[in-house]
């Protein structure tokens, strides 16, 4: 079969080359991959800009299909069924975070997609316990678009309390940044969003998906409209998605005293941030990385809802052949969400 695979490190190295069709072992089902999206993790493993790659290996770590053969020893899943797959290939299960049920965390976490292969393939073999039936209604190119909403929901469900009618800032509305929003309104949130000036179709679509208010950088000052709409108190949870040192430091003046800022977005190098401002108006800074089990159950079960537009975000679909196609419009941000499937 046809995969997309990184061969060697360092920049390119990526083709669409022949191997063999896997199988399941112990633990494991065989999957036929029903659509795969494109993430910036695999734009920066074209580029060489990330070291957990572990190549040859196949890319693509968000991605849904249906059961074709289940391996030894799992009993759940049969032929047929149609499932969402956690990017989570492994973790220790022995360390005080898995113990915890915090796996994401783990030190010896692996992805499928970049240390085992992934969904850029007519099939792949997965571990049966990161598994989620689909539901009926939702496509494969929605269900390719779950660890999205899992990534979003262990943000603003688990890594921050949100009540209702909170003010929430939320930076960069990208895919993720797009997903956060959803999630937060439906914890009852009054959401503002911030871009920039090349943001405007990804704004525009922000206000079709819940977006109570847009605030477009350049064009008017983030804290002058913040101020405004908050009574000058600002914002209770900032959820930081850009990656841009400019959007954290956006958060930290935006959020009320003894408020949080929620960091999801990478910057891929250091930054330079106020934490006097931090110290100063006791603001809570913590992370939210990937996410576990219990977000993905949480995630499928919100999928069901109809709570949550998926298809709003797909910019586009592409055959696996045409992949190149599909990585530079990634590339140049046209667009938000780009899907690759197998003829």
């Amino acid at each position: 079969m046809k995969a997309l695979r990184k061969l060697s490190q360092g920049a390119g190295h990526v083709d669409l080359v022949d191997i063999p069709e896997p199988t399941p072992g112990d633990g494991e089902v065989l999957i036929k991959v029903g659509s795969a999206g494109i993430c910036g993790t695999d734009l920066h493993i074209f580029h060489g800009e990330f070291s957990k790659v572990r190549p040859p290996v196949t890319l693509g770590h968000e991605f849904c299909g249906r059961v074709v053969e289940a391996g030894p020893a799992v009993e759940k899943w049969r032929s047929g069924d149609r499932v969402a797959v956690e990017s989570e290939a492994f973790s220790c299960g022995e360390c005080p975070y898995c113990q915890s049920g915090l796996t994401n965390i783990c030190e010896q976490r692996l992805a499928y997609g970049y240390s085992t292969d992934g969904g850029f393939a007519p099939f792949v073999t997965v571990r049966a316990s990161a598994l989620h039936r689909l539901p009926d209604a939702v496509s494969f190119q929605e269900g390719a678009m779950s660890e999205l909403l899992a990534v979003a929901v262990h943000a603003v469900m688990e890594c921050a309390t949100i009540r209702k009618d909170d003010w929430v800032l939320i930076t960069g509305p990208g895919p993720i940044g797009l997903m956060v929003l959803q999630a937060a309104k439906v914890k009852g949130a009054r959401v503002i969003i911030s871009g920039t000036e090349q943001d405007a179709a990804r704004l525009q679509t922000a206000a079709s998906v819940g977006a109570d208010h847009i605030v477009r950088i350049g064009r008017n000052g983030i804290l002058g409209k913040l101020g405004e709409l908050t009574g000058g108190f600002g914002v209770r949870t900032a959820f930081e998605c850009s990656g841009s040192k400019g959007a954290v430091n956006d958060c930290i003046q935006s959020v009320s005293r003894r408020g949080r800022i929620v960091q999801v977005g990478l910057f891929g190098s250091p930054v330079e941030i106020n934490l006097d401002a931090v110290a100063l108006k006791e603001i809570t800074v913590s992370g939210a990385f990937a996410h576990n089990h219990d977000t993905w159950k949480k995630a499928i079960d919100l999928l069901g809802t109809n709570r949550i537009d998926m298809k709003s975000l797909i910019s586009g679909e592409f055959p696996l052949k045409d992949w190149k196609q599909a990585f530079q419009l990634s590339e140049k941000g046209a667009g938000l969400k780009y899907l690759l499937y197998s003829e």
